[in-house]
């Protein structure tokens, strides 16, 4: 079991991204990640640095036994929230040591990379000295700025995962990415935002999708079928169907199992393909 410490730098800054570490101070390791000054994938900011979260505990193969402190800042709300629905051990904690000195180095090392004068650096944790030099260096010239000064119309937006897993239930959709139809009863990425005052919506493949999912409301299982896997969803019945099982039907209302055998779509009662699991399937 390892103890990891999650902290930030930069966020009080008004040029240039911040960062995010994932550290463990028994054993050195230090895992990074820059967001970025600004992004187009429809996003929220707290998302967006969840999603840079968790791809740095795959790089660092996080064990669930492991301990997590997590700086309480609004940077890591939606990471909170995830660490509690993945089940995983952790807190809010004051960070110190190599975490803080490990977010903030490579906070400097990126604005060194970008030309600011690399003997310039945080000194006695006066955040505000050392981000109004930062700050000055950048507005003085319109490219720095344009390139470095941090967006914050998209770090506004509602900390609300916008791409989630879900049916599409009885209808077909449109796939946003290759334009492809999405079948009914198939499995579906939806996004959902606002823009100029109008409510938008959109389908992805789940393959299709620009980001992973954080959020699911997919209900799927797995049965076997005719000497292979199928694998479906359960959703609510919306019109009378005939189990593909046991041939009886299925009323509106029910929880339903829906799959795909290549192009034919099958359905029926949840119990039926459940014994086809511990059997030996359909033949």
């Amino acid at each position: 079991m390892k103890t990891w410490y999650v902290e930030d730098a930069g966020g009080g800054c008004q040029a240039f991204g911040e960062v995010v570490v994932l550290v463990c101070e028994e054993t050195g390791e230090v895992y990074s990640a820059r967001v970025p000054v600004t992004w187009t994938n429809k996003l929220g900011w707290e998302e967006l640095v969840c999603h840079l979260m968790t791809d740095l505990m795959d790089k660092a193969k996080v064990s669930r036994d492991d301990q997590f402190f997590v700086c309480s800042g609004n940077i890591f709300h939606t990471y909170h929230k995830w660490l509690s629905d993945q089940g995983y051990n952790w807190q809010t904690h004051k960070m110190d040591g190599l975490a803080h000195d490990a977010a903030e180095n490579e906070f400097h090392r990126m604005v060194v990379e970008a030309g600011f004068p690399a003997n310039i650096k945080l000194a006695d944790r006066d955040y505000r000295s050392f981000y109004t030099e930062i700050e000055k260096w950048v507005s003085c010239n319109p490219g720095r700025k344009q390139k470095y000064w941090k967006d914050r119309e998209v770090r506004k937006k509602p900390a609300q995962p916008r791409y989630v897993l879900k049916s599409t239930m009885g209808r077909v959709r449109n796939c946003h990415q290759c334009n492809q139809k999405i079948p009914p009863f198939s499995p579906a990425v939806e996004l959902k935002y606002r823009k100029d005052g109008r409510k938008l919506r959109y389908f992805f493949h789940p393959e299709c999708c620009p980001v992973k999912p954080l959020k699911s409301q997919l209900d799927q299982l797995e049965v076997a079928w005719k000497g292979g896997k199928l694998t479906g969803i359960l959703v609510p019945c919306q019109e009378q169907v005939h189990c593909t099982v046991c041939g009886r039907p299925v009323e509106p209302g029910e929880k339903t199992f829906y799959a795909y055998e290549e192009d034919h779509l099958v359905c029926g009662h949840p119990s039926c393909f459940a014994k086809t699991r511990s059997g030996s399937g359909i033949c």
